[in-house]
């Protein structure tokens, strides 16, 4: 039972991960959502949209796990760096259609969990490099990873509309 609750609790934190990116931008001028404290923080635009590609990409992966367990996936392709997300237009795109995508996936998700009772359980092994050595994951695990990567993103975000506000001061 304790482990059906952790399970179920990793799957609610991805679920709101469309709300909490709503939520974050809410309200936003584009000017505001283009604002950043250096070159070395995203804006608000990027975050978001680096956050939705993150969880395009884990969808892909959990697919491959959903489908055959224990199943090989290389994401080696994935280089989610500064000139990655600039050839994306990630500086430019709209917000809006992006958490409408991640929303819709994540309810798409949450539907085939429904109907696969040891979905959460199934594996994927992954290589983080060409060459790197293989290692499992469990789609909750998938989960949790993209709930706590969203977290530490959107954790940042009012310290920075703060330090913004101040150093217009």
């Amino acid at each position: 039972m304790k482990a059906r609750k952790k399970q179920d609790e990793a799957l609610a934190r991805w679920l709101a991960i469309p709300g909490r990116l709503r939520r974050a931008v809410h309200g936003l001028t584009k000017a505001r959502l283009d604002e950043r404290l250096d070159t070395e923080h995203l804006s608000v635009r990027e975050t978001v949209h680096h956050l939705v590609e993150a969880n395009l990409v884990a969808s892909n992966i959990i697919i491959a796990a959903l489908a055959d367990s224990g199943s090989k996936y290389d994401w080696t392709w994935v280089n989610p760096g500064g000139s990655w997300m600039k050839k994306l237009g990630y500086d430019r795109a709209p917000v809006a259609p992006a958490i409408a995508t991640l929303s819709a996936l994540s309810r798409h998700f949450a539907a085939i969990l429904a109907v696969i009772p040891d979905g959460l359980q199934r594996t994927i092994q992954l290589n983080d490099a060409p060459g790197a050595p293989r290692y499992t994951k469990t789609v909750r695990q998938i989960l949790d990873d993209e709930a706590g990567h969203a977290d530490e993103h959107l954790a940042t975000l009012p310290r920075r509309r703060a330090a913004t506000r101040r150093a217009r001061r």
